[in-house]
Protein backbone atom coordinates (compact mmCIF):
# COMPACT_ATOMS: atom_id res chain seq x y z
CA UNK A 1 0.00 0.00 0.00
CA UNK A 2 1.34 3.36 -1.19
CA UNK A 3 0.69 5.81 2.09
CA UNK A 4 1.12 9.42 2.50
CA UNK A 5 3.08 8.61 5.45
CA UNK A 6 5.12 5.65 6.95
CA UNK A 7 4.85 5.11 10.65
CA UNK A 8 4.55 2.47 13.35
CA UNK A 9 1.19 3.38 14.57
CA UNK A 10 -1.13 0.69 14.06
CA UNK A 11 -4.61 1.32 13.38
CA UNK A 12 -6.39 -0.24 16.78
CA UNK A 13 -9.74 -2.14 16.82
CA UNK A 14 -10.84 -4.06 19.39
CA UNK A 15 -9.74 -7.46 19.97
CA UNK A 16 -12.30 -10.30 19.20
CA UNK A 17 -11.60 -13.93 21.27
CA UNK A 18 -10.08 -16.51 18.74
CA UNK A 19 -11.49 -19.36 17.87
CA UNK A 20 -9.01 -21.99 16.23
CA UNK A 21 -10.53 -24.43 13.75
CA UNK A 22 -9.14 -27.46 11.99
CA UNK A 23 -10.53 -29.81 9.79
CA UNK A 24 -9.82 -32.65 7.63
CA UNK A 25 -11.03 -32.53 3.98
CA UNK A 26 -9.81 -34.81 0.68
CA UNK A 27 -6.43 -35.68 3.23
CA UNK A 28 -5.86 -32.01 3.89
CA UNK A 29 -5.67 -30.49 7.07
CA UNK A 30 -6.11 -27.14 7.44
CA UNK A 31 -6.42 -24.29 10.15
CA UNK A 32 -6.46 -20.61 11.07
CA UNK A 33 -7.23 -18.46 13.64
CA UNK A 34 -9.91 -15.38 13.77
CA UNK A 35 -8.97 -12.84 16.58
CA UNK A 36 -7.49 -9.74 15.79
CA UNK A 37 -4.25 -10.31 18.28
CA UNK A 38 -0.48 -9.69 17.90
CA UNK A 39 1.30 -13.41 16.09
CA UNK A 40 4.39 -13.36 15.66
CA UNK A 41 6.52 -15.83 13.94
CA UNK A 42 8.76 -17.67 15.98
CA UNK A 43 12.27 -16.72 16.59
CA UNK A 44 13.84 -20.18 17.57
CA UNK A 45 13.21 -23.78 16.69
CA UNK A 46 12.78 -25.49 13.51
CA UNK A 47 10.67 -22.57 12.47
CA UNK A 48 12.51 -19.96 13.05
CA UNK A 49 11.62 -16.83 11.29
CA UNK A 50 15.41 -16.10 10.03
CA UNK A 51 16.56 -19.83 9.37
CA UNK A 52 13.68 -22.29 8.00
CA UNK A 53 14.39 -21.82 4.51
CA UNK A 54 14.98 -24.29 1.11
CA UNK A 55 17.69 -26.53 2.31
CA UNK A 56 16.84 -26.08 5.96
CA UNK A 57 16.12 -29.04 8.07
CA UNK A 58 12.75 -30.03 8.42
CA UNK A 59 12.26 -27.46 5.14
CA UNK A 60 9.68 -29.42 2.30
CA UNK A 61 10.89 -30.52 -1.25
CA UNK A 62 8.85 -29.97 -4.19
CA UNK A 63 5.20 -31.53 -3.08
CA UNK A 64 5.76 -31.61 0.83
CA UNK A 65 4.45 -29.62 3.33
CA UNK A 66 4.90 -28.15 6.40
CA UNK A 67 2.66 -26.65 9.28
CA UNK A 68 2.59 -23.33 10.32
CA UNK A 69 3.82 -22.87 13.92
CA UNK A 70 1.71 -19.94 14.43
CA UNK A 71 -1.98 -20.51 12.86
CA UNK A 72 -1.97 -24.20 11.87
CA UNK A 73 -2.03 -23.91 8.09
CA UNK A 74 -0.83 -26.54 5.90
CA UNK A 75 1.73 -25.16 3.42
CA UNK A 76 2.60 -27.14 0.00
CA UNK A 77 6.09 -26.81 -1.50
CA UNK A 78 5.18 -25.95 -5.31
CA UNK A 79 8.21 -25.31 -7.40
CA UNK A 80 12.09 -25.63 -6.61
CA UNK A 81 13.94 -23.07 -9.13
CA UNK A 82 17.09 -23.26 -7.18
CA UNK A 83 19.74 -20.40 -7.48
CA UNK A 84 17.73 -18.75 -10.25
CA UNK A 85 15.51 -15.07 -9.90
CA UNK A 86 11.80 -15.45 -9.65
CA UNK A 87 10.10 -15.28 -13.23
CA UNK A 88 5.98 -16.14 -12.32
CA UNK A 89 3.46 -13.98 -13.21
CA UNK A 90 1.18 -14.39 -10.16
CA UNK A 91 -1.19 -11.24 -9.81
CA UNK A 92 -4.98 -11.16 -8.51
CA UNK A 93 -6.38 -13.10 -11.53
CA UNK A 94 -6.19 -16.86 -11.20
CA UNK A 95 -3.18 -18.48 -11.16
CA UNK A 96 -4.68 -22.01 -10.76
CA UNK A 97 -7.44 -23.14 -13.08
CA UNK A 98 -10.76 -23.45 -12.68
CA UNK A 99 -10.88 -26.57 -10.16
CA UNK A 100 -7.58 -25.47 -8.22
CA UNK A 101 -5.77 -28.73 -9.90
CA UNK A 102 -3.37 -26.94 -12.14
CA UNK A 103 -1.55 -23.41 -12.21
CA UNK A 104 0.65 -21.52 -14.10
CA UNK A 105 4.43 -21.66 -13.77
CA UNK A 106 7.07 -19.40 -15.48
CA UNK A 107 11.09 -20.18 -15.61
CA UNK A 108 12.57 -19.29 -18.88
CA UNK A 109 9.22 -21.35 -20.22
CA UNK A 110 5.63 -21.52 -19.32
CA UNK A 111 4.79 -24.49 -17.93
CA UNK A 112 1.56 -26.05 -16.32
CA UNK A 113 2.23 -27.88 -12.67
CA UNK A 114 0.04 -30.39 -10.63
CA UNK A 115 -1.01 -28.35 -7.56
CA UNK A 116 -1.89 -31.64 -5.44
CA UNK A 117 2.21 -32.52 -6.08
CA UNK A 118 4.06 -29.75 -7.82
CA UNK A 119 4.93 -32.16 -10.71
CA UNK A 120 4.90 -30.21 -14.34
CA UNK A 121 1.97 -31.99 -16.28
CA UNK A 122 2.75 -29.85 -19.06
CA UNK A 123 6.38 -28.30 -20.29
CA UNK A 124 6.80 -25.93 -22.33
CA UNK A 125 2.92 -24.06 -23.56
CA UNK A 126 2.52 -21.18 -25.60
CA UNK A 127 2.24 -17.51 -23.64
CA UNK A 128 0.96 -15.39 -26.84
CA UNK A 129 1.81 -11.67 -26.46
CA UNK A 130 2.73 -12.02 -23.14
CA UNK A 131 2.70 -14.60 -20.23
CA UNK A 132 1.13 -12.24 -18.07
CA UNK A 133 -1.90 -12.52 -20.55
CA UNK A 134 -2.59 -16.06 -19.93
CA UNK A 135 -6.00 -17.22 -18.47
CA UNK A 136 -7.40 -20.08 -17.18
CA UNK A 137 -11.09 -21.22 -18.52
CA UNK A 138 -14.04 -20.19 -16.02
CA UNK A 139 -15.37 -23.71 -16.17
CA UNK A 140 -12.92 -26.02 -18.22
CA UNK A 141 -10.03 -26.92 -15.98
CA UNK A 142 -8.18 -28.45 -18.96
CA UNK A 143 -8.50 -25.10 -20.98
CA UNK A 144 -6.46 -21.36 -20.82
CA UNK A 145 -6.38 -18.33 -23.25
CA UNK A 146 -3.81 -16.13 -24.52
CA UNK A 147 -3.40 -13.68 -27.17
CA UNK A 148 -1.97 -14.20 -30.57
CA UNK A 149 -2.21 -11.00 -32.70
CA UNK A 150 -5.81 -10.23 -33.49
CA UNK A 151 -6.98 -13.83 -31.82
CA UNK A 152 -8.07 -14.79 -28.81
CA UNK A 153 -6.71 -18.35 -28.10
CA UNK A 154 -7.62 -21.49 -26.35
CA UNK A 155 -5.08 -23.63 -25.60
CA UNK A 156 -6.53 -27.70 -24.76
CA UNK A 157 -3.91 -28.86 -23.01
CA UNK A 158 -4.80 -32.63 -22.88
CA UNK A 159 -4.71 -32.71 -26.75
CA UNK A 160 -1.78 -30.04 -26.65
CA UNK A 161 -3.36 -28.35 -29.12
CA UNK A 162 -4.96 -24.49 -30.32
CA UNK A 163 -8.16 -22.72 -31.08
CA UNK A 164 -8.78 -19.36 -32.22
CA UNK A 165 -11.75 -18.65 -30.53
CA UNK A 166 -12.44 -15.09 -32.06
CA UNK A 167 -10.86 -13.13 -34.44
CA UNK A 168 -10.99 -9.47 -33.48
CA UNK A 169 -11.14 -6.20 -35.75
CA UNK A 170 -7.20 -4.94 -34.97
CA UNK A 171 -4.55 -6.38 -32.82
CA UNK A 172 -4.90 -7.44 -29.19
CA UNK A 173 -2.99 -5.06 -27.03
CA UNK A 174 -1.67 -6.13 -23.07
CA UNK A 175 -4.50 -5.30 -20.56
CA UNK A 176 -2.66 -4.95 -17.79
CA UNK A 177 -2.26 -8.59 -16.72
CA UNK A 178 -3.45 -8.69 -13.54
CA UNK A 179 -7.08 -9.62 -13.51
CA UNK A 180 -9.51 -11.72 -15.34
CA UNK A 181 -10.64 -11.24 -18.69
CA UNK A 182 -13.97 -13.80 -18.55
CA UNK A 183 -17.03 -13.89 -16.58
CA UNK A 184 -17.69 -16.48 -14.24
CA UNK A 185 -20.51 -18.60 -16.68
CA UNK A 186 -17.46 -18.68 -19.04
CA UNK A 187 -19.67 -16.77 -21.68
CA UNK A 188 -18.23 -12.66 -21.43
CA UNK A 189 -14.72 -11.86 -21.91
CA UNK A 190 -13.06 -8.05 -21.90
CA UNK A 191 -10.40 -7.46 -24.57
CA UNK A 192 -8.23 -4.50 -25.42
CA UNK A 193 -7.74 -3.21 -29.00
CA UNK A 194 -7.10 0.52 -30.38
CA UNK A 195 -6.56 1.49 -27.13
CA UNK A 196 -9.71 0.75 -25.55
CA UNK A 197 -11.54 -2.01 -23.87
CA UNK A 198 -14.45 -3.96 -25.70
CA UNK A 199 -17.32 -6.65 -24.57
CA UNK A 200 -17.56 -9.69 -26.69
CA UNK A 201 -20.36 -12.30 -25.77
CA UNK A 202 -18.69 -15.56 -26.96
CA UNK A 203 -22.00 -17.05 -26.86
CA UNK A 204 -23.75 -15.07 -29.58
CA UNK A 205 -20.80 -13.82 -31.14
CA UNK A 206 -21.68 -10.20 -30.90
CA UNK A 207 -18.96 -7.30 -29.87
CA UNK A 208 -20.45 -4.91 -27.83
CA UNK A 209 -21.53 -1.42 -28.90
CA UNK A 210 -19.17 1.33 -26.76
CA UNK A 211 -15.32 0.91 -25.29
CA UNK A 212 -14.06 1.73 -22.20
CA UNK A 213 -10.36 3.83 -22.18
CA UNK A 214 -8.32 2.82 -19.74
CA UNK A 215 -7.60 4.91 -16.24
CA UNK A 216 -3.79 4.98 -17.24
CA UNK A 217 -1.63 2.95 -19.40
CA UNK A 218 -0.37 0.93 -16.54
CA UNK A 219 -3.48 0.15 -15.14
CA UNK A 220 -5.87 -2.77 -15.77
CA UNK A 221 -9.22 -3.30 -16.97
CA UNK A 222 -11.16 -6.37 -16.07
CA UNK A 223 -14.60 -7.49 -16.23
CA UNK A 224 -16.43 -8.84 -12.96
CA UNK A 225 -17.14 -11.92 -12.06
CA UNK A 226 -20.75 -11.63 -12.97
CA UNK A 227 -20.16 -9.80 -16.10
CA UNK A 228 -22.38 -7.09 -15.39
CA UNK A 229 -19.39 -4.17 -15.02
CA UNK A 230 -16.21 -3.10 -16.31
CA UNK A 231 -14.11 -1.71 -14.23
CA UNK A 232 -10.73 -0.20 -15.03
CA UNK A 233 -8.37 0.64 -12.58
CA UNK A 234 -4.83 3.53 -11.81
CA UNK A 235 -4.66 6.28 -9.60
CA UNK A 236 -8.48 6.31 -9.71
CA UNK A 237 -11.30 3.31 -10.27
CA UNK A 238 -13.72 3.37 -12.22
CA UNK A 239 -16.65 1.39 -13.32
CA UNK A 240 -18.89 0.96 -16.33
CA UNK A 241 -22.31 -0.92 -16.13
CA UNK A 242 -22.89 -3.61 -19.04
CA UNK A 243 -26.47 -4.22 -20.52
CA UNK A 244 -26.61 -7.12 -22.23
CA UNK A 245 -30.00 -6.51 -23.72
CA UNK A 246 -29.16 -3.99 -25.76
CA UNK A 247 -25.63 -5.05 -26.25
CA UNK A 248 -23.86 -1.86 -25.27
CA UNK A 249 -21.85 -0.90 -22.52
CA UNK A 250 -22.20 2.59 -20.93
CA UNK A 251 -20.62 5.67 -21.60
CA UNK A 252 -20.51 6.99 -18.56
CA UNK A 253 -17.90 5.57 -16.02
CA UNK A 254 -19.10 5.82 -12.28
CA UNK A 255 -15.76 6.86 -10.03
CA UNK A 256 -16.22 4.33 -7.26
CA UNK A 257 -12.23 4.72 -5.70
CA UNK A 258 -9.64 7.49 -5.79
CA UNK A 259 -7.92 7.06 -2.44
CA UNK A 260 -5.23 4.40 -3.05
CA UNK A 261 -3.50 2.80 -6.87
CA UNK A 262 -4.69 -0.50 -8.28
CA UNK A 263 -3.73 -3.08 -6.00
CA UNK A 264 -6.63 -5.24 -5.58
CA UNK A 265 -9.76 -7.71 -6.75
CA UNK A 266 -13.18 -7.87 -8.29
CA UNK A 267 -15.69 -10.08 -6.33
CA UNK A 268 -19.70 -10.75 -6.96
CA UNK A 269 -20.76 -11.60 -4.07
CA UNK A 270 -23.50 -13.33 -3.00
CA UNK A 271 -26.30 -10.35 -2.11
CA UNK A 272 -25.79 -9.30 -6.00
CA UNK A 273 -23.63 -6.41 -5.68
CA UNK A 274 -20.22 -6.65 -6.91
CA UNK A 275 -16.75 -4.78 -5.71
CA UNK A 276 -13.41 -4.00 -5.27
CA UNK A 277 -11.42 -5.34 -2.45
CA UNK A 278 -8.54 -2.75 -1.94
CA UNK A 279 -6.59 -0.21 0.02
CA UNK A 280 -7.04 2.60 1.85
CA UNK A 281 -3.98 4.53 1.61
CA UNK A 282 -5.03 7.94 2.37
CA UNK A 283 -6.42 8.27 5.42
CA UNK A 284 -6.84 5.01 7.31
CA UNK A 285 -4.70 2.96 6.60
CA UNK A 286 -6.94 -0.51 6.00
CA UNK A 287 -8.11 -2.97 3.33
CA UNK A 288 -11.88 -2.12 2.74
CA UNK A 289 -14.42 -3.05 0.55
CA UNK A 290 -15.12 -0.99 -2.00
CA UNK A 291 -19.23 -0.96 -3.49
CA UNK A 292 -18.15 -0.35 -7.48
CA UNK A 293 -21.77 1.78 -7.96
CA UNK A 294 -21.24 4.32 -5.56
CA UNK A 295 -19.93 7.50 -7.72
CA UNK A 296 -17.90 9.23 -5.24
CA UNK A 297 -16.17 11.67 -7.22
CA UNK A 298 -16.00 14.78 -5.83
CA UNK A 299 -16.54 13.59 -2.36
CA UNK A 300 -13.64 13.46 0.45
CA UNK A 301 -11.61 10.75 1.67
CA UNK A 302 -13.85 10.80 4.93
CA UNK A 303 -16.64 10.64 2.98
CA UNK A 304 -15.31 7.42 0.54
CA UNK A 305 -14.04 5.37 3.65
CA UNK A 306 -17.51 5.79 5.57
CA UNK A 307 -19.93 4.95 2.18
CA UNK A 308 -17.61 1.60 2.44
CA UNK A 309 -16.52 -1.04 4.70
CA UNK A 310 -13.66 -1.55 6.57
CA UNK A 311 -12.22 -5.26 6.40
CA UNK A 312 -8.77 -5.75 7.54
CA UNK A 313 -6.88 -2.62 9.87
CA UNK A 314 -3.37 -2.37 8.90
CA UNK A 315 -0.44 -0.33 9.38
CA UNK A 316 1.22 2.69 6.88
CA UNK A 317 4.12 0.09 6.93
CA UNK A 318 1.86 -2.69 5.15
CA UNK A 319 1.42 -3.05 1.67
CA UNK A 320 -0.20 -6.32 -0.14
CA UNK A 321 -2.18 -8.21 -2.87
CA UNK A 322 -5.44 -9.72 -3.48
CA UNK A 323 -7.36 -12.70 -5.02
CA UNK A 324 -10.87 -13.07 -4.97
CA UNK A 325 -12.74 -16.19 -5.90
CA UNK A 326 -14.72 -15.81 -8.46
CA UNK A 327 -17.73 -19.00 -8.59
CA UNK A 328 -19.77 -21.28 -6.73
CA UNK A 329 -20.25 -21.61 -2.87
CA UNK A 330 -16.55 -19.42 -1.39
CA UNK A 331 -18.05 -16.50 -3.71
CA UNK A 332 -17.97 -14.20 -0.81
CA UNK A 333 -14.21 -14.55 -0.19
CA UNK A 334 -11.32 -12.87 -0.94
CA UNK A 335 -7.48 -13.71 0.10
CA UNK A 336 -4.96 -10.97 1.13
CA UNK A 337 -1.13 -11.04 1.08
CA UNK A 338 -0.20 -8.14 3.57
CA UNK A 339 3.39 -7.60 2.78
CA UNK A 340 5.59 -5.51 5.12
CA UNK A 341 7.86 -2.61 3.92
CA UNK A 342 10.01 -2.71 6.68
CA UNK A 343 10.83 -6.26 7.56
CA UNK A 344 13.59 -6.82 5.98
CA UNK A 345 16.53 -9.96 5.69
CA UNK A 346 17.32 -11.38 8.81
CA UNK A 347 15.04 -8.33 10.84
CA UNK A 348 14.09 -8.94 13.71
CA UNK A 349 10.26 -9.54 15.08
CA UNK A 350 10.39 -6.89 17.58
CA UNK A 351 7.40 -4.31 17.37
CA UNK A 352 5.09 -6.82 15.40
CA UNK A 353 1.81 -5.92 14.16
CA UNK A 354 -1.48 -7.56 13.65
CA UNK A 355 -1.99 -8.97 10.21
CA UNK A 356 1.74 -9.03 9.56
CA UNK A 357 3.20 -10.60 6.84
CA UNK A 358 0.29 -13.12 6.67
CA UNK A 359 -2.15 -15.23 4.14
CA UNK A 360 -5.35 -14.20 5.24
CA UNK A 361 -9.06 -15.44 4.10
CA UNK A 362 -11.75 -12.66 4.67
CA UNK A 363 -15.45 -13.05 3.91
CA UNK A 364 -16.42 -9.45 2.34
CA UNK A 365 -20.31 -10.22 3.81
CA UNK A 366 -19.80 -11.60 7.61
CA UNK A 367 -16.61 -9.90 7.79
CA UNK A 368 -14.80 -12.85 9.30
CA UNK A 369 -10.94 -12.73 8.95
CA UNK A 370 -9.28 -16.16 8.84
CA UNK A 371 -5.93 -16.20 9.47
CA UNK A 372 -3.96 -19.10 7.93
CA UNK A 373 -0.33 -18.58 7.51
CA UNK A 374 2.86 -16.31 7.79
CA UNK A 375 3.94 -15.90 4.44
CA UNK A 376 7.40 -15.34 5.50
CA UNK A 377 8.62 -13.25 2.23
CA UNK A 378 10.93 -10.62 3.29
CA UNK A 379 12.15 -7.00 1.66
CA UNK A 380 9.50 -6.33 -0.53
CA UNK A 381 10.65 -3.14 -1.67
CA UNK A 382 14.14 -4.65 -2.74
CA UNK A 383 13.03 -6.40 -5.53
CA UNK A 384 9.20 -7.05 -7.15
CA UNK A 385 9.79 -10.92 -7.05
CA UNK A 386 10.02 -10.69 -3.26
CA UNK A 387 6.15 -9.64 -3.08
CA UNK A 388 4.01 -12.59 -2.38
CA UNK A 389 1.43 -11.88 -4.87
CA UNK A 390 -1.57 -14.01 -3.23
CA UNK A 391 -3.50 -15.92 -6.37
CA UNK A 392 -6.54 -18.55 -6.11
CA UNK A 393 -8.25 -20.48 -8.06
CA UNK A 394 -11.31 -20.01 -9.63
CA UNK A 395 -12.95 -21.93 -7.57
CA UNK A 396 -11.41 -20.65 -4.07
CA UNK A 397 -10.10 -24.78 -4.08
CA UNK A 398 -6.40 -23.13 -3.54
CA UNK A 399 -4.97 -20.40 -2.36
CA UNK A 400 -1.02 -19.54 -3.70
CA UNK A 401 2.00 -17.05 -3.60
CA UNK A 402 5.66 -17.34 -3.37
CA UNK A 403 7.89 -16.42 -0.93
CA UNK A 404 11.70 -16.33 -0.72
CA UNK A 405 11.67 -17.20 3.21
CA UNK A 406 14.66 -14.74 4.25
CA UNK A 407 16.74 -16.11 1.11
CA UNK A 408 18.65 -12.24 -0.49
CA UNK A 409 20.29 -14.65 -3.05
CA UNK A 410 20.10 -14.36 -6.23
CA UNK A 411 18.11 -10.81 -5.97
CA UNK A 412 14.44 -11.99 -6.95
CA UNK A 413 14.71 -15.76 -5.99
CA UNK A 414 11.09 -16.86 -4.31
CA UNK A 415 9.47 -19.94 -5.08
CA UNK A 416 5.28 -20.93 -4.92
CA UNK A 417 3.50 -22.86 -2.21
CA UNK A 418 0.09 -23.06 -1.37
CA UNK A 419 -2.74 -24.32 0.64
CA UNK A 420 -5.36 -26.42 -0.47
CA UNK A 421 -8.44 -26.63 0.51
CA UNK A 422 -8.26 -23.46 2.50
CA UNK A 423 -11.79 -22.56 2.49
CA UNK A 424 -13.77 -26.30 3.40
CA UNK A 425 -16.15 -26.26 6.39
CA UNK A 426 -14.13 -26.48 9.47
CA UNK A 427 -15.17 -28.70 12.60
CA UNK A 428 -14.90 -26.31 15.42
CA UNK A 429 -12.47 -26.98 18.80
CA UNK A 430 -11.50 -25.85 21.56
CA UNK A 431 -9.42 -22.54 21.30
CA UNK A 432 -6.15 -23.27 22.18
CA UNK A 433 -4.61 -22.59 25.74
CA UNK A 434 -1.45 -20.98 24.52
CA UNK A 435 -3.22 -18.17 22.44
CA UNK A 436 -1.55 -14.51 22.88
CA UNK A 437 -3.94 -11.57 22.54
CA UNK A 438 -2.61 -8.13 23.02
Amino acid sequence: MVSKKMTQNRFRRGVTWSLFSAALLAGTTYAYLTDGGIHAPPTTGTYAYNTFKPGAAGFPAVGGTYTDPVFGGVVKRLTDIGANRNNEDIYAKHQANANGTLAFHRTSAVRIINVNTGAIAYPSQPAGLNANEMHWDALDPDKYYYFSGANLVRRNLAAQTNTTMKTFPATLQVNGGSLNIQSRDGRYFTVRYDGTNKVWDSQLDIIYAGAVTPTSSGGWTSITPDGNYLVTSGNQQHSYAIDHTTKTISGTAVIFWTLCGDHGALISASNGKSYMITFNCNNIPAVYRVDITLNQAGRTPAQQSAANQVLVPLTWNDAGHFSAVSKGPFQDWVFISPESVIDGFDSSTAGWTAYKQEILAVNVLTLEVRRLVHHRSRSITANYYNMPRVSTSWDGSVVMWTSNFNTSSPAGYSDIYAIESPLGQPVRLAAPQNLRVN
